[in-house]
């Protein structure tokens, strides 16, 4: 089958962040700890004693300081503010006490306190923070949500709810957690918000055998926090097949469930980049990308989705200048886009590369790229790109740069139908475009698109898809692509499709395009009949009447006046000058119909002297004594 592939674009469309923010590798002295909800990496050398170095993306949170050597250190955190670290620690007896350090300007204060668990014999699974004076402990027996005051080096109970738990994952983004009861055939979210716990729908997961840890994920994309599951089996453990993702809604994703096709077996992680659920398989080197916004319809409440395009390999990365192995063993990935190679020390962001989404893909698959484009937030530049090749090609693509069209202008319909509801319904519409990433008003498309590409051979027929896609939207063809139309289509003599485009309602009746028509009219006389038409349905009688005048056709003139309502207001001077060039009997009639008008409306056939008529009335009797 054919394919497109844009020009100057790479097969890449994911990378790792260019420059890895570097930390100490992990080694028999140095142990490394990621926090997720601050994205940062802890490196602790000699249990701290010679040091505890702290790096993130951001460089004004990275810091580094000492500290005692208390017991093995199990997870380290900093309070989101980073005036407040936490240490849990594996010592005999404690395994509920989580310490707590006091800092200020990213120092510590050696203000050091400590806290433990409520709930006797219970074990810590690890602890998250929520607000920047809220922590929460993770338990076997339940959650604990605390109050840390670190004036008072005391920490206060907020609520607290049992659940008999093995294991749990976290979503930063979400503030939900989801515990695994009976070994993970349960799965049960909390949400740890608005300094409370609130216990969401269990997910039901009717699947041969309890999921593992490692296969499941809680993740916010598209506004809603959902957990990924990965099935490895069809029907039974014994039985092999390719791995199937599913994407079940914890809060805000509604009540249909996702399954993402990966074709694949192994080894997975899994990143979201810019709304995009990034499937990370080790063994192929690949990673697949989904859009769980594409349109489709649900069956039995759930939607299939294949990968947006051809699984490939990440971008290669080199570290220290020489070539990173990619996809490696020691890679950990962690939530939303974070990659770390402990053995490398390294810590980098897997990032979106617009354009190789469209280095290659199947021709009819085009307009599902450029849809999925309109909703990223940098999807623009590619998307102008895109069309410029298909329109630059439209003779091999125009079905294709059709679609295109339409995507676009879906988009831009469902907008302005949102901010029509919202204007009326009193609400402001300023965070109208936070739902709609990329927005292509016509405007743009003119400037970026077609006009750019004036000289192409089909931008007539690029033109004419355009303005059918309008059409086909409600979307009325605004000055820039209604002038781009009018003097592509009449300068390259196609002036029967623009008449075709306008009798469809493709090009809706404008006065300045009525202008134009008038002004291109030595080009084609049938577009200057066209723009007559059209100022008459537009009521603009007036300027009908001064267009017959100037195209010496006085009598047509007076009769469009007389029909349009506006006989009274026709200059008598100007009409029997025009009727007096055009021919005797032209300046008769016309003479004849003034002095009636001047009849009806003063009671007398006479001019005025204000009028200036006295050298057609001259003309008028010598033309009456010569007959």
């Amino acid at each position: 089958m054919a394919k497109f592939s844009l020009k100057d674009s790479d097969e890449y469309y994911l990378s790792l962040s260019e420059q890895p923010k570097r930390f100490d590798a992990d080694s028999p002295v140095t142990n490394v700890f990621f926090d997720d909800t601050n994205g940062q990496v802890f490196t602790v050398r000699s249990g701290g004693v010679t040091g505890v170095t702290v790096n993130g993306m951001d460089d004004s949170k990275c810091t580094s300081f000492r500290m005692e050597d208390k017991g093995p250190i199990i997870s380290i955190k900093f309070s989101p503010d980073h005036k407040i670290l936490a240490i849990q620690r594996n010592i005999e007896g404690q395994n509920a006490t989580v310490e707590f350090v006091n800092f200020k300007d990213l120092a510590p204060t050696n203000i050091e306190y400590t806290h433990t668990c409520k709930w006797k014999n219970a074990k810590i699974l690890g602890f998250v923070w929520p607000r920047a004076s809220e922590i929460a402990f993770i338990t076997d027996h339940g959650i604990e949500l605390l109050q840390v005051l670190p004036d008072k080096k005391q920490l206060k109970t907020l609520k607290s709810t049992s659940f008999s738990g093995a294991w749990f994952s976290w979503c930063a983004q979400s503030n939900i957690i989801l515990l695994a009861g009976n070994n993970g055939a349960l799965l049960q979210p909390f949400s740890l918000n608005s300094s409370t716990i609130t216990k969401l729908q269990k997910l039901e997961v009717e699947w041969s055998r309890p999921v593992m840890e490692r296969d499941v994920f809680v993740l916010r994309l598209c506004g809603a926090a959902w957990c990924a599951l990965f099935r490895h089996a069809a029907a039974a453990p014994t039985v092999s097949g390719p791995t199937e993702v599913w994407l079940m809604p914890i809060s805000g994703g509604g009540s249909v469930q996702h399954v993402l096709k990966t074709g694949l077996t192994g080894r997975f992680a899994v990143s979201v980049v810019d709304h995009l659920l990034v499937i990370h398989h080790q063994s192929s080197q690949t990673s697949q990308i989904f859009d769980i916004m594409e349109e489709a319809k649900p069956e039995n409440n759930v939607v299939m989705h294949l990968p947006l395009v051809q699984g490939v390999s990440m971008r290669p990365a080199s570290v220290d200048d020489q070539p990173c192995p990619m996809y490696s063993g020691n890679w950990v990935v962690f939530q939303p886009d974070y990659v770390i190679d402990a053995r490398l020390g390294c810590l980098w962001r897997v990032q979106l590369l617009p354009a190789g989404l469209a280095h290659s893909v199947l021709k009819d698959d085009v307009p599902r790229v450029v849809a999925a484009l309109l909703r990223r937030r940098a999807g623009r530049d590619t998307i102008y790109r895109v069309l410029n090749q298909l329109v630059a090609h439209a003779g091999t693509y125009l079905v294709e740069l059709t679609k295109c069209f339409d995507e676009i202008n879906s988009v831009y319909r469902r907008w302005a139908d949102a901010e029509v509801a919202r204007n009326t319904a009193g609400a402001g519409a300023a965070h109208g475009r936070a739902h709609f990433p990329v927005l292509l008003a016509q405007a743009d498309v003119c400037a970026h698109v077609l006009a750019p590409r004036a000289d192409e051979p089909h931008l007539v027929a690029a033109l004419t898809a355009y303005l059918a896609s309008l059409a086909r939207h409600a979307l009325p063809a605004q000055p820039d692509a209604a002038a781009l139309a009018v003097r592509a289509l009449l300068t390259r003599g196609a002036g029967a499709r623009l008449r075709a485009l306008v009798r469809r309602g493709c090009l809706g009746d404008a006065r300045p395009l009525a202008c134009q028509l008038l002004s291109l009219g030595h080009l084609d006389p049938a577009a200057a009949q066209l723009a007559l038409d059209m100022m008459w349905r537009l009521k603009a009688h007036g300027d009908v009447v001064e267009v017959l005048l100037s195209w010496d056709e006085p009598l047509g003139a007076a009769g469009a006046a007389r029909a349009g309502g506006a006989w009274g207001g026709v200059a008598a001077r100007k009409l029997l000058a025009a009727a007096r060039a055009h021919s005797p009997g032209a300046f008769l009639a016309a003479y004849h119909a003034l002095l009636a008008r001047n009849e009806r409306a003063r009671g007398s056939p006479h001019f005025l002297n204000t009028e200036q008529c006295d050298i057609y009335i001259d003309y008028y009797r010598q033309l009456t004594s010569e007959s």
